[in-house]
């Protein structure tokens, strides 16, 4: 028989074990984090989760990896499949329930979004492809993140479109608010890099290092490169596509008023949800004679080694439209970011900053006539369709009768209605109900 105080040793001894003994499983995420689905109730929930899983014994995730997935387990790769489910082991290990491997450590190979070619496409993209970032979920729905009118001759994008979303955690639902609901995820695309033409940080120091009149002008890094998608929480979801979506941004303006526009977007999305559309326009010129006539002017333009350029642009621009309506100039305007620091003036359009609620008291509001923050201005749609590159014009009118007929479908099957007083299903017309 054991002595009692070995009883109570043991017994002390389980207490003070460390939690992942006794049950707890704890997984790294790499810095290419996976998709993490949960079931909640009625409710499955997306979050692009980093940091690190934990989870108890007997419980699962759900991982999805759009190329495929990469694990700790002597460099393992699984490019076969897009979904993993791990299991939690008593023994405090995950285990690849395919596999039967214990997993500590999980990322996915490059883009955790698979890329799709929707047959259905975006405004003004008839005659080019139009692409799609997102997944689909068996039964369960899918979620769409980003779209590109991409002209695949030129290897170029020519303009972004996407719905705001929470930070956080996306529900997955049949359909999707905003405009990337009628876009479909109908043809797996493998990206290939080498499609798209691109350049790096170090190629534009070095360009502007190597010309003399040009490093006179120009500080280190006036102009970087980066991705067109600047707000935080739809650009995570961007990795492994980045060159696909990637200008050439004037430092101060990156940095400074755009960024300031977005963070007031993202406070303003309490009570709002936005359709951003985004792309640049014209050339960057050079206002002085350099290797040129006199008063006469040039492009700016990064020499590549293989004798191809890329053109600084002149304008970043951002058409914005809102999904709850007020019924004033704020529901749909662009904003237009000068992207040069030779702007003599700012007479692209009547500004109307101060006329978007959500823009007047915020820190955009109070800088973006400041050239050291990056000069940016607000305009109706009308102001500038005809001189932005690849503009893809109003947001459809089709959408709002559309939405608008949506609403009152719902009222009519929410609200109490007198049932000698319902319209004939089979002849009721929803986008001309008040014939009825």
């Amino acid at each position: 028989m054991w002595p009692i105080y070995t009883v109570f040793l043991g017994l002390s001894l389980l207490l003070i074990l460390p939690q992942d003994v006794i049950g707890t499983c704890k997984m790294e995420a790499g810095p290419n984090a996976p998709l993490v689905l949960t079931q909640f109730g009625s409710k499955l929930l997306l979050s692009d989760s980093f940091g690190t899983y934990e989870r108890e014994d007997g419980e699962t995730i759900d991982f999805y990896c759009g190329s495929g997935f990469s694990y700790n387990r002597n460099g393992y790769a699984d490019r076969l499949h897009v979904k993993v489910t791990v299991h939690c082991s008593y023994n405090g290990y995950f285990y690849d329930q395919r596999s039967g491997n214990d997993i500590s450590k999980v990322q996915c190979l490059k883009g955790s979004w698979q890329m799709f070619e929707s047959k259905t496409s975006m405004q003004n993209c008839e005659g080019d492809m139009t692409l799609v970032l997102g997944h689909e979920f068996d039964e369960k729905g899918s979620i769409k993140s980003v779209a590109l009118c991409f002209d695949i001759l030129s290897s170029r994008m020519k303009y972004i479109g996407y719905t705001t979303f929470p930070t956080k955690n996306r529900v997955i639902t049949k359909t999707q608010v905003g405009q990337l609901n009628d876009i479909g995820l109908d043809i797996n695309v493998t990206y290939q890099k080498y499609l798209v033409k691109t350049v790096s940080q170090g190629e534009i120091d070095a360009y502007m290092a190597k010309e003399r009149q040009l490093a006179q002008l120009f500080a280190g890094e006036t102009f970087q490169i980066g991705s067109l998608v600047q707000d935080e929480a739809v650009a995570r979801q961007l990795h492994g596509y980045e060159d696909m979506m990637s200008t050439i941004w004037m430092r101060a303006l990156r940095a400074g008023n755009w960024k300031h526009w977005i963070q007031a977007m993202r406070d303003a999305m309490d009570s709002n949800h936005f359709d951003v559309r985004l792309g640049v326009s014209g050339y960057l010129e050079l206002p002085m004679a350099i290797g040129r006539p006199c008063n006469a002017s040039r492009s700016l333009k990064i020499e590549m080694a293989d004798g191809s350029s890329i053109p600084i642009p002149a304008h970043i621009w951002a058409h914005v439209h809102a999904l709850e309506k007020t019924g004033g100039v704020q529901d749909e305007f662009v904003i237009i970011g000068h992207n040069s620091p030779f702007l003599s003036n700012s007479d692209f359009c009547p500004s109307m900053c101060d006329q978007v609620s959500w823009l007047r008291s915020s820190l955009f509001g109070s800088l973006r006539e400041f050239p050291a923050y990056g000069l940016v201005q607000c305009c109706r749609v009308e102001d500038v369709a005809s001189k932005l590159d690849n503009f893809p014009g109003a947001f459809a009118a089709v959408n709002a009768t559309r939405n608008t007929a949506e609403v009152q479908l719902l009222d009519l099957f929410t609200r109490t209605i007198d049932t000698t007083t319902v319209p004939n299903p089979e002849n009721y017309d929803p986008f001309y109900p008040e014939n009825y």
